[in-house]
């Protein structure tokens, strides 16, 4: 009868903590200020500056709940990063960073963890703005928000060109390109397909990359004055790298300057085009009419280009003051360390010019020049490479000693994740099998990593080391065991145009690993965008199903 009573306690408790609970979301939603969030929320990319003047004089005490403060704190980082104010802190942010963490839709997960990464960015801290990126784009699988989608493609790439990814940087924009025109917006649509030329320019696939400045061009009228000259910066570095014929250079240049206004011409890229066409009085012109740009990777073009143009021109002097300022910029550092080295290779071959200049006759003078800038290089170069040898040495000790810190975490998480499959009954025994055997091997690891000695454990990183980087043969054996009870499934993947890489991924989520496990059995460092690829090959869009549910029924069929 007791026993009964306090059933009957707890469940009036239960039914009346979820009364209170729905009842305070109907308030918070049927509240003044829930609805005016709503009104900005509808607004905010159109009128950015009226939606950060509309949030600024939100009265704080009205924010009552954590959706509410939530829900303002992520629609504030919205309005701030679309005027332009950059922060560097989560102090306005942090909210909505702890409440959509468990709480919220798809599209607020991907908008909290993008602005989040925006954040990290404005700090220069590109690790953890990719780590927000990929988050943002696996939390936010069924979101909505092509648009916020298309930006944090466009700012994977931006990260990837810092690290010279091409193949990668290049991927990003075409995503990017895709979800900016799902979005209706053209001249962002078009600025990621520059971005693709570009890409394709510097990996010298110039196929490739006519072939999308012929997409570009279904554009090209409804684009502003800006992008197009943008393209037709592009468009004439690609011919000059592709080495198109002068002629075809020209036209497409003097198209350029009929097309565009004055005050939009790119006279650096101009006066690069006209030393192409080895017109240096005209890449001189182009340059000698232009202030030096601010940025630093401008001032490294334009003392670059200057110094080629002086070169041509016979003038040594001016070349040599170029070039000087070149290297200067490109590697501050290093150069400031070995000054006095290189000032003494300077001043000596000042000398030596004046004695020549005496003796000899001034097409003598150019020659020594070329041949000095040539030492020079080549003393810069040596320096540079000793540089970098010993600062990668540095590096590598420290690498190495967290690379055995993750790799022992790493075993852990290997370890929980392959126990609950274990226990999951869905999972064949063949299946089962597979992974018991390699539960024992990393239990047997783990194990002595806790109780042996500094000698042991060291044996014992080895042996985790040769177990956790051979998951190629982990993978394998999945795959296999799965295609021998149902070859079909695997047939049906096959079909689809699926790579054996994107196959053994289908195999991983199919015996129960979920994205972030997935991560380290993948052959490459990360997998941002395989996944994406995947569900596009097998016909699924941003409205169906998960990935990993889909392909679990699919196998069961």
């Amino acid at each position: 009868m007791e026993s009964n009573m306090r059933k009957l306690i707890l469940y009036i408790l239960a039914v009346a903590v979820t009364a209170m609970t729905i009842f305070s979301c109907k308030d918070v939603r049927n509240s003044e200020v829930y609805r005016l969030l709503t009104d900005v929320d509808s607004y905010i990319e159109s009128r950015p500056d009226s939606a950060l003047a509309v949030l600024e004089g939100v009265d704080k005490a009205e924010l009552t709940t954590n959706e509410l403060e939530a829900k303002y704190a992520l629609l504030m980082s919205m309005a701030l990063d679309k005027n332009y104010i950059d922060r560097t802190d989560f102090e306005v942010l942090q909210p909505a960073i702890d409440y959509y963490e468990n709480h919220g839709s798809a599209t607020d997960k991907l908008r909290t963890f993008y602005y989040q990464g925006r954040i990290y960015q404005n700090g220069g801290d590109d690790e953890m703005a990719m780590e927000c990126f990929v988050r943002a784009v696996e939390e936010g699988d069924e979101a909505e928000d092509c648009l916020t989608l298309a930006r944090i493609y466009f700012a994977q790439g931006n990260i990837y060109s810092n690290l010279y990814n091409w193949d990668k940087y290049i991927k990003c924009n075409i995503y990017a390109a895709d979800n900016f025109k799902k979005a209706g917006l053209t001249n962002s649509y078009a600025n990621s397909l520059l971005r693709v030329i570009n890409g394709y320019t510097l990996q010298k696939e110039y196929d490739k990359a006519f072939t999308v400045v012929e997409d570009f061009k279904s554009v090209i009228n409804n684009i502003s004055v800006n992008r197009l000259g943008d393209f037709y910066v592009n468009y004439l570095l690609l011919l000059v790298e592709s080495k198109e014929s002068k002629s075809v250079v020209t036209e497409k240049l003097n198209e350029y300057f009929e097309n565009i206004p004055t005050d939009y011409i790119e006279w650096l890229s101009v006066s690069l085009i006209y030393s192409y066409l080895e017109n240096y009085d005209k890449a001189l012109e182009a340059l000698n009419g232009f202030t030096i740009p601010e940025k630093t990777n401008n001032k490294i073009r334009y003392y670059a280009i200057l110094s080629e143009a002086y070169k041509h021109k016979n003038k040594p002097t001016e070349a040599l003051e170029a070039f000087e300022k070149y290297v200067t910029l490109t590697d501050s550092v290093e150069f400031r360390i070995f000054e006095q080295d290189t000032q003494f290779i300077e001043e000596r071959h000042q000398l030596e010019l004046k004695a020549l200049q005496e003796k000899e006759a001034k097409t003598r003078t150019a020659l020594i020049c070329i041949i000095a800038l040539l030492v020079a290089l080549i003393a810069i170069y040596l320096i540079r490479k000793q540089l970098q040898i010993r600062t990668a040495e540095k590096k590598q000790l420290e690498i190495e000693k967290k690379r055995y810190e993750q790799l022992y975490a790493d075993a852990i998480a290997e370890r929980d994740a392959l126990t609950k499959m274990i226990e999951d009954s869905s999972v064949k025994d063949e299946t089962k099998a597979v992974i018991r055997e390699r539960l024992e091997v990393l239990n047997k690891v783990i194990i002595s990593h806790i109780t042996d000695t500094s000698s042991a454990n060291k044996k014992a990183f080895q042996e985790l080391e040769a177990l956790v980087t051979d998951r190629d043969s982990f993978i394998e054996s999945t795959r296999l065991t799965i295609e021998g009870n149902n070859p079909e499934f695997i047939a049906a993947l096959k079909k689809q145009g699926l790579t054996d890489e994107e196959i053994n991924i289908c195999c991983l989520y199919v015996i129960g690993l979920k994205g972030k496990d997935i991560k380290a059995y993948t052959s490459q460092p990360r997998h941002y965008n395989q996944s994406a690829d995947i569900r596009h090959k097998l016909g699924l869009t941003e409205n169906d199903t998960n990935l990993s549910i889909f392909l679990r029924e699919m196998h069961q069929k």
